[in-house]
């Protein structure tokens, strides 16, 4: 079936290990889906500044649409707010508290995102936190997370370690039926309500635009993206995606990896079909 909607996540899909991608190629790919009315969604736990920033000067950037925090937000490329899904307050300062003081969690850094910044408890002058402006470019240091008073759309929790099976299991099981965390691939886990999910928010969008599930296609890398592959008539994984991913009958695999171009490939694969 021809696609009517391509949503794909960033790090380790879209996205090379620098964070880059072929502006010129998405730009013609771009060109393509809006004669052919595909839609084109990003789906990313990152928060929005960052994706404006990759995405926003793009000629047809006003066409694009971007699920963020991991679909918490979403929100259109001339900026009109669609969903928004802060987690209640003193849910997310008693995660916090028991992030910081549970041992099974093996002190984890921790940012609680909001819709245009983040905050942090680590040192603004520390490597850390220069290396987690990258991804949230309006990161800001506090003395006490709980102290926040902005609504809280997601934890980013992150180690210095790839495996966080255990932190996963550990959080899910402390926070059942109250929040859900997913493993979001370098490191890190991510933390929402639950049905909040990149899934949910791309289902909303094919409700509001009329698409069916079977006419969408997605790609991504890690558990935070395992529901929205499933969702769709054609998911499909990186090469080199997390092994959850890849032992999924319900997904596909591509040949190619975030590094190779594995999702400019396949989006060209796709538009061959018109």
């Amino acid at each position: 079936m021809r696609p009517r909607m391509i949503m794909t996540d960033l790090d380790g899909t879209f996205l090379d290990a620098n964070g880059r991608y072929d502006r010129a190629r998405l730009a013609d790919q771009l060109t393509e889906m809006a004669a052919h009315q595909i839609r084109f969604v990003v789906t990313t736990g990152d928060p929005l500044g960052h994706v404006i920033d990759l995405f926003g000067d793009l000629e047809l950037a006003r066409d694009l649409v971007y699920v963020v925090e991991d679909g918490a937000l979403t929100v259109t490329g001339n900026g009109e707010q669609l969903v928004c899904h802060p987690i209640p307050r003193d849910l997310w300062q008693t995660a916090v508290r028991w992030l910081r003081t549970a041992a099974v969690m093996a002190q984890p850094y921790l940012i609680s995102c909001g819709r245009d910044q983040a905050y942090t408890d680590l040192p603004a002058d520390s490597d850390r936190f220069h290396q987690s402006q990258v991804f949230y470019p309006q990161l800001t240091s506090v003395a006490d997370l709980t102290a926040v008073v902005d609504p809280i759309l997601k934890l980013d929790v992150t180690w210095l370690q790839a495996d966080v099976t255990p932190f996963v299991a550990a959080f899910n099981d402390q926070f059942d039926g109250e929040l859900v965390a997913t493993s979001s691939g370098l490191g890190g886990l991510n933390v929402s309500l639950p049905g909040v999910n990149k899934a949910s928010a791309v289902a909303e969008l094919g409700r509001r635009w009329n698409i069916a599930p079977a006419e969408m296609v997605a790609f991504g890398d890690s558990g935070n993206d395992m529901a929205m592959l499933r969702l769709v008539g054609q998911g499909f994984a990186v090469a080199n995606a997390a092994t959850e991913l890849i032992n999924d009958s319900e997904i596909q695999q591509l040949p190619r990896t975030n590094q190779q171009g594995a999702v400019s490939a396949a989006i060209d694969s796709l538009l061959e079909q018109f």
